[in-house]
């Protein structure tokens, strides 16, 4: 009302300036007010036209004249509004240096201090924005756009870890803005599985893969081990079961072989050791104990055998080893003495015994008698020389080749890269037959 007044008191002057005489002066506020001071509270006085009063060539009927009653301004609080050039902000009126003015002093309209509200200005504008925090940081808790951030803006706000745009799991980032990571509980398209603890020997590994045999992780009640390797001899096998002897595969460094079964009587024992020529079993083919078959020596009398080969005889007779027989050539009786056997025989042909070759020394006539004539062979199961004794002498089986008939005869034929003529062997023969001497 206060500003229909003023309105009007400029408006009626200029109209009776341009139309020649009026009645009585229109009053208006600034005419009235007399204030001087004290109590402020009185505006404007009672303005009342006269009866046909005329205004240039209008005539105010006194029936229907306007009456401006006193209007009392209470004192305000509020900050004055700022002065522009030519008006007062909040005036109602668009002065000169504001971009608007509504008249009321609400800031979160849309005009704030006569110019527009906008996004930025720290004044949030009702119904229009959400926040306005006077800045452009798009992670704090007001955005650049002035509303409020949320899981998936795409910028990662307070409280967030992760902001990808979007409301999609498996992605990196969750649909809570969360940092997807292997033991968060979720099965990502790269986990084959996520359990959300941290127990390693369950069905899904700390790694986030379903547990397998060889992963190198014990999967509990399921594996016995696991090693993470393809080495089926070493201490875990293959199949994640430890190593035993019996379970088929050679365990390296430990066992020498693992059939699988348990015959202890084939070429693999049950504590999985190879057998042995010596290991007090009839095993591996053999065809006696430790001896026969296709590995081991000849057997001695009376043992097993299939064929003469079994046999130190070299004689199977029904299945069993017939006694050592020395074949001897055709000599014609002569007693010999160890002189004649040393001159003619041994030290013109076995010279190599004289350095002690084989373990046997022969430098004489009497070394020859004191190292053959009742002396056990170094490895054969009978004496070098049984005087008056052919087929017990070893050292006959030798000068023949027949050495490997005897149990633990073997080795080259005497004299070693040489040989004896049949003379030279009766000589021998006949020494030992007329006993030694």
């Amino acid at each position: 009302m206060i500003r229909a007044l003023f309105a009007l008191s400029v408006t009626l002057p200029l109209f009776a300036a341009g139309c020649g005489p009026v009645g009585p002066a229109l009053a208006t506020e600034s005419d009235t007010d007399t204030s001087t001071g004290g109590d402020d509270t009185t505006a404007a006085t009672d303005t009342t036209l006269d009866p046909t009063t005329t205004v240039g060539s209008v005539t105010v009927d006194p029936t229907t004249a306007t009456t401006t009653t006193a209007t009392t301004v209470e004192p305000t609080t509020e900050p004055p509004y700022p002065t522009t050039p030519g008006g007062v902000c909040g005036d109602g009126l668009l002065d000169p240096g504001e971009a608007c003015d509504d008249g009321n002093a609400d800031p979160a309209d849309a005009c704030n201090a006569c110019q527009l509200a906008v996004c930025g200005d720290g004044i949030v504008f009702e119904g229009v924005e959400a926040c306005d925090d006077g800045n452009t940081d798009d992670n704090d808790l007001c955005l650049g756009t002035c509303q409020l951030p949320f899981c998936g803006d795409g910028h990662v706000g307070p409280g967030e870890l992760c902001d990808d745009g979007n409301d999609q799991d498996d992605d990196g980032c969750t649909a809570l803005c969360l940092v997807e990571f292997c033991g968060d509980g979720v099965t990502q398209a790269s986990e084959g599985c996520d359990d959300a603890n941290d127990d390693d020997g369950d069905d899904c590994t700390n790694s986030c893969a379903i547990a397998v045999c060889g992963d190198g992780s014990l999967h509990q009640g399921v594996e016995q081990c696991d090693d993470g390797d393809d080495d089926d001899g070493d201490d875990c096998r293959n199949d994640c079961v430890t190593a035993t002897c019996g379970d088929g595969v050679i365990h390296q460094g430990v066992e020498q072989c693992d059939d699988g079964n348990d015959d202890d009587l084939d070429a693999c024992r049950n504590s999985c050791a190879a057998a042995t020529c010596d290991d007090g079993l009839k095993n591996d083919g053999e065809t006696g104990l430790d001896c026969g078959g296709p590995t081991c020596g000849g057997c001695p009398e009376g043992q097993g055998c299939t064929v003469d080969d079994d046999c130190q005889s070299g004689s199977c007779e029904a299945g069993t080893c017939g006694g050592v027989e020395l074949v001897v050539p055709d000599c014609a009786p002569e007693a010999v003495t160890a002189e004649q056997v040393w001159t003619t025989v041994v030290q013109p042909k076995c010279g190599c015994h004289a350095g002690g070759s084989g373990g046997l020394t022969m430098t004489s006539a009497a070394t020859l008698k004191s190292n053959t004539v009742g002396v056990d062979a170094t490895n054969a199961d009978m004496a070098r020389v049984t005087a008056s004794n052919v087929a017990d002498s070893y050292l006959l089986y030798k000068i023949l080749g027949q050495q490997n008939n005897v149990a633990g005869g073997g080795g080259a034929t005497m004299p070693l890269g040489g040989s004896l003529s049949d003379a030279e062997k009766c000589t021998l023969i006949n020494w030992v037959a007329s006993g030694a001497n």
